[in-house]
This record gives C-alpha cells, structure tokens and sequence, in this order.
C-alpha cells in the first residue's frame, strides 16, 4: 500500500479559500503525501488553506505536527495561512493541547475558519513564460529588470536579476522542460520564483567536506532573505526566493554623513 492508497486529499474553493477534505489515516508513511499535498494548494496563494479532519485518523498525536511543517513550508511565501476544522471536540481538544495550535489554528466549522480568514495584503503580480534554452536567460534578466523600474524598486533590481538568472538557469539545466518566471511584490516583500515541470526539488548540493558543489543555488542562499522549492499541483515544483524591499541603510545617508565603522557598498 503506499501513501496515496491510506490517505486523500480533495478540495474546492470556499469564497477564496481552498478547501481541504482529508480522508484517511495519517501515520509515518502517509505524513509526507500529507504535507505535500497541502502545501501544494497553499501555493495556489487562496486566501487561506483549511483542512478538514473529521474523516482523518491520527495514529499519534506527534504526527499532528505535519499541520505546523505545513505552515512552516509556507510562512515565508507564499505567506498563507493554515486553518484546520474538526466538528469532534475530542480531536479539537488533542489539537489544541499540542504545539500544533501555536501556528495553526483550529475551528468547529468551515464557516468559522472561512470568516477568520483576512484578506490577504495586496501583491503585484507578473509572469513569463520561457523554453528550456539558454538564450532565455537574458530575456528573463530584461523582464526582472523592467519590473523592478515599473515597481519603483531598481535600488534591488542586481539582487532580483541575480537571483532570477540563477533560478532560470537552474531549471533549464536540470528540468529541462518549460518553464514560468513569477515576480511577485507584496508588503515590502520582492518574491522571484520559477515553476518547472520537473518534480525534483532544487537541493543545495554539498561535496565531501561539506562544502557547497556549484554556485547557483548557493548565490540565491547567499543573498535571498529566504528561499525554498516545494512541488506544484500541476506535478512540477517551484523554487522561489525573496527579498525585502526597504530602504537600503547606505541609501539614508548623504556621503559625509556615512555612520563611522561601516563599509560603503550596497
């Protein structure tokens, strides 16, 4: 038996949130599929992901921390948030007693959860499709950098190509099938990812003495604020990246006035 036979995972939109009817049983072999297949909705970016559990069977109570591994995945982008369901007072109570409840909060409705969820921060959105050619490269460079004049956001633009440059490249020697560059600017917060269609994830490879192996993903480590790679519903992953937007501290002060003891470079 493997994990999709112990347990599934169907949904549907609920007034922009997505819906998750769990029916199953979750244990160590079927927590993986579990995860996955959630985090795989929240990065659809509805309103908020609720999971409902009144047909799920939990052999353990620390298998319920697949719930927070969820909202870990997805706090940093796509930034949704995890709500769970149960109509069993019992099961409510398990939940509750855990650490699970820190991040991810539990209702006795879906319509309870549906109303707790906010309406997401305005985010700007914009999209590109590109084979699996290295000449593409530059036109995803041309599209990060036009954006980023659009967005008023050019003091970011060389973090935003270089991370882009790697990611596209990334997936053009690994994947090799097409793929989607998404910029995204939301609160502050510059996101550059790309889809593919294969579901490999993106690894920071390391040799013998630990060391990284290549330079590609190490660059997007170095300079992202925070990046990951999670599978799609459409069978591929996304391996995203972000940057925060703020002032630069180099950017508040005129030349004479640069605070002593720090370099000036961007």
């Amino acid at each position: 038996m493997n994990e999709a036979d112990q347990i599934e995972v169907s949904h549907e939109e609920r007034d922009g949130c997505l819906l998750a009817t769990i029916n199953g049983i979750l244990d160590s072999r079927s927590y993986p599929y579990l995860r996955d297949a959630l985090i795989k909705l929240a990065l659809e970016q509805p309103r908020a992901v609720v999971a409902r559990l009144d047909e799920l069977r939990v052999d353990s109570q620390p298998l319920l921390t697949v719930f927070s591994a969820v909202w870990m995945r997805v706090s940093q982008w796509p930034d949704v948030p995890v709500f769970l369901v149960s109509s069993d007072a019992d099961q409510r109570g398990s939940i509750v007693g855990s650490a699970v409840s820190k991040f991810v909060p539990v209702f006795a409705t879906v319509e309870d959860a549906v109303r707790a969820a906010e309406a997401p921060p305005p985010r700007r959105r914009r999209r590109a499709l590109y084979p699996p050619v290295l000449m593409c490269s530059g036109a995803a460079r041309n599209f990060v950098r036009e954006t980023c004049r659009d967005w008023r956001i050019e003091a970011w633009t060389s973090d935003a190509l270089c991370i882009a440059s790697e990611l596209v490249e990334n997936a053009i020697e690994h994947a090799g099938t097409d793929l989607e560059l998404r910029l995204e600017l939301r609160s502050g917060v510059l996101t550059v990812a790309v889809r593919d269609g294969s579901p490999k994830p993106a690894v920071l490879r390391q040799g013998k003495q630990g060391q990284p192996v290549g330079y590609g993903l190490q660059i997007v480590s170095d300079i992202a604020k925070a990046w990951g790679c999670s599978p799609d519903l459409e069978g591929g992953k996304i391996t995203w990246a972000t940057l925060t937007t703020g002032p630069r501290w180099f950017e508040r002060y005129p030349a004479w006035q640069v605070p002593r003891g720090r370099p000036w470079s961007p």
